[in-house]
């Protein structure tokens, strides 16, 4: 590195860093009726609509896309610390590394980020322009008039012992380490007294752009929020433009990987990390896991796009998109090229929905054999909100595997069912049991891979897939999972439950007393037009989305 280089570096760093551094048994609300929906409109603007939420930065992926936005560098990543709220050292050096990349890679940029030639003499209107512009876009927001003078400051600095193109490389990184682009700051309207401000414009640009494209507001937005008509009447425009941009396909897919946990749970790898037994499961491999995931992406893109986000059609729609050997583990006919993919319809009698697709019941198995406890909790809990608590101290965790299985009295041959039902039906275990093993059971059909099985491949037993439907608001037996689908597509709770969860995503599961009415504001809507597009401009045009709270409320 030449020592003009390693001069430069040392001063960026110094620059930001200075900026940086300154700166037990089932619980809950099972078999409870659903919360009152007469809550009035008064009574939640007299609260506060979300806790207080200190001053977040950004996570690493709103980093990388939004580094990739201003640039115009699809292909720019590097490795990043999750975000915390108090930043690190060594997080400090890799923001410096990031950005120093970032000009690295000049020849890949395709935004005008420099507005003028760099290459000619030193031209300070350009360098104006550039503050204008870019920083605007960096900033999401204008550039303060303190702030201009720090970068004025640090340009001014750079003149003698540099050439223009370096020192407007200098502020480039400079301002990809700032504060103001690196953490997201909301102050709300100043001029309210109340501990409930509206949030500003800007705020609101922010705030909409990393909810529904998780990167930085496009200038678009910000001249919308220049023109004062985010906080006026036309926030659901903006937000209809930006949900009808393929950005804000990725937001859905990433929330609906997390809802489904095909990135990991309590008990379970993410999909990409699970592991088969490969005498049982000899065609398992990295490319049918990369075809799960691919089917599940593509069936939920195609009901967002072609179903009207219809949540129901999320539990009942039986197409899928398969190549040849997802094909093959589906029991249909598919592309003879394994790197072909083509939509096909499955046996309505074995398949609807996501819930009896490959991907979510390969993560909810274990390495030999289906999971009915994995599978029955995540309906409680993640379908239905259910709180469920930790299991006992004293609770078995000697795995279920059917087969021959050793009773202390000698070995007898049990299914996955008789060994989770003699395993779970007795003592302590049984009060939360018998909420997850019936409905667990409606899944028996699917082996570890979420092929159908008329029989288990290590006990050879045939498969009794009936079950029962509990702490819902459409409790009844069922016979498979087509029939469970079925209900929890009708369910109320179910869509109450995914509205609190899309909720949660947005807010960071801070809540106070006002959340209680946008949730239900946001639900009533949801469950009136079970679209997913309707919940997320819902959420957009709830109280909890345009205020911010900055006192905490006393309790």
């Amino acid at each position: 590195m030449s020592l003009q280089r390693q001069r430069r570096r040392v001063s960026v760093a110094v620059i930001v860093l200075g900026g940086l551094l300154g700166s037990q048994a089932c619980v809950g609300d099972i078999g409870e009726p659903p919360e009152s929906t007469e809550t009035s409109n008064s009574a939640c603007r007299q609260a506060a609509p979300v806790a207080v939420v200190p001053l977040r930065r950004l996570t690493a992926i709103q980093y990388l896309q939004s580094v990739r936005q201003l640039l115009g560098d699809a292909n720019f990543n590097t490795e990043l610390e999750e975000a915390e709220q108090v930043i690190t050292e060594r997080a400090v050096r890799q923001f410096r590394d990031a950005a120093e990349l970032a000009l690295s890679r000049r020849q890949h940029w395709t935004e005008p980020v420099f507005p003028c030639d760099s290459t000619g003499d030193f031209n300070d209107p350009c360098v104006d322009t550039f503050i204008d512009t870019f920083v605007r876009r960096a900033f999401r927001r204008p550039v303060s008039s303190a702030e201009r003078d720090w970068l004025l400051a640090i340009y001014a600095a750079t003149k003698g012992q540099m050439t223009f193109d370096e020192s407007l490389g200098v502020l480039l990184q400079v301002v990809l380490q700032a504060p103001a682009f690196l953490y997201m700051y909301e102050a709300g309207d100043a001029d309210e007294v109340h501990i409930d401000r509206k949030l500003n414009d800007y705020e609101l640009a922010t705030r909409l752009s990393f909810f529904l494209w998780n990167t930085t507001p496009d200038d678009a937005l910000l001249d919308a929020a220049a023109r004062g008509e985010l906080s006026g009447d036309k926030l659901s425009q903006h937000a209809a433009r930006l949900l009808d941009d393929p950005r804000a396909e990725k937001t859905i897919l990433r929330f609906m990987s997390q809802w489904l946990q095909l990135d990991g749970g309590r008990l379970h790898h993410p999909l990409e990390q699970t592991e088969k037994d490969p005498d049982l499961y000899p065609e398992f491999d990295a490319a049918l896991v990369a075809a799960m995931r691919t089917e599940t992406e593509a069936f939920i893109k195609r009901i967002y796009s072609e179903h009207d986000g219809s949540f129901e059609a999320l539990f009942t729609n039986n197409e899928a998109y398969v190549n040849g050997p997802l094909a093959a583990l589906y029991g249909v006919e598919g592309p003879a090229d394994p790197n072909t993919f083509k939509w096909v319809t499955l046996d309505a009698t074995q398949r609807s929905g996501l819930l009896t697709r490959a991907a979510f019941q390969t993560v909810l198995s274990t390495r030999t054999v289906q999971a009915p406890i994995r599978r029955g909790v995540w309906v409680l809990e993640e379908a239905l909100c259910n709180q469920l608590g930790e299991p006992p101290p004293n609770a078995s965790d000697v795995p279920v595997v059917g087969g021959s299985v050793d009773t202390g009295n000698g070995t007898e041959v049990r299914s996955v069912r008789q060994d989770v039902q003699a395993r779970t039906t007795e003592g302590i275990c049984a009060n939360c049991h018998g909420l997850i093993n019936p409905v667990g059971f409606s899944f028996e059909h699917y082996d570890a891979l979420g092929r159908w099985q008329t029989n288990e491949a290590t006990s050879k037993q045939p498969i009794d897939a009936s079950g029962e439907l509990k702490a819902s608001d459409v409790d009844a037996p069922v016979n498979g999972a087509v029939e469970l689908s079925a209900l929890l597509a009708q369910s109320e709770k179910v869509k109450r439950c995914f509205a609190k969860h899309w909720f949660g995503d947005v807010f960071g599961n801070v809540t106070v007393a006002i959340d209680k009415c946008s949730v239900e504001t946001v639900g009533e809507r949801f469950r009136a037009t079970g679209s997913m597009r309707e919940l997320m401009l819902a959420i957009i045009e709830s109280n909890a989305f345009r205020y911010l709270n900055v006192e905490e409320e006393t309790p």
